[in-house]
């Protein structure tokens, strides 16, 4: 890329600009051209840097808004589509035996799912959100879309970064 060109050919010019003045006074008039040389050079590499820079931060800012776009439309279409419920019939509760009251499927679907994932239902405002829409009775059994496309999105970061420092190893 120019950057690199811009950064190869800066060393260069700081390499010869040593050798000539290693040479002393006699090489002065050449010296001072390569150090002026090397001023414009180590400005035009800044300029590249900054600008850089701001294509960096115009695409974090890009991902950033399309990240919410698609945050909202994944919100649109599966409004009130539950992705992943659990159903109580199957969960076996040691305490009925000794207790006299019976509790529904759904309340022991409900405290399961409370109880696996205990700091979401409690502090996640993320886990909040994607349950709107659906259905009250379903609600402490299960989770929405957009949970499940939060939860997709980091694993595959997750990976991503783990194949990547794997890789540059």
């Amino acid at each position: 890329s120019r950057e690199r060109k811009v950064n190869i050919h800066l060393a260069t010019l700081r390499y010869e600009a040593a050798k000539k003045r290693a040479l002393g006074p006699s090489a002065f008039v050449e010296t001072s051209k390569l150090e002026r040389a090397v001023l414009a050079t180590e400005k035009e590499l800044e300029k590249l840097k900054s600008d850089r820079e701001g294509r960096i931060a115009r695409t974090a800012k890009l991902i950033k808004k399309c990240n919410l776009a698609t945050n909202v439309v994944v919100m649109l279409m599966y409004y009130g589509v539950a992705m992943l419920a659990i159903d109580g019939s199957r969960i076996i509760d040691e305490n009925i035996a000794s207790n006299d009251e019976i509790i529904s499927d759904v309340e022991r679907a409900s405290s399961f799912w409370k109880g696996l994932f205990f700091p979401l239902t409690y502090h996640g405002m993320g886990y909040k959100i994607s349950q709107y829409g659906i259905e009250s009775g379903m609600k402490a059994s299960c989770v929405g879309a957009l949970a499940v496309f939060w939860a997709a999105r980091t694993t595959s970061g997750e990976m991503y970064e783990c194949a990547i420092s794997w890789l540059s190893r």
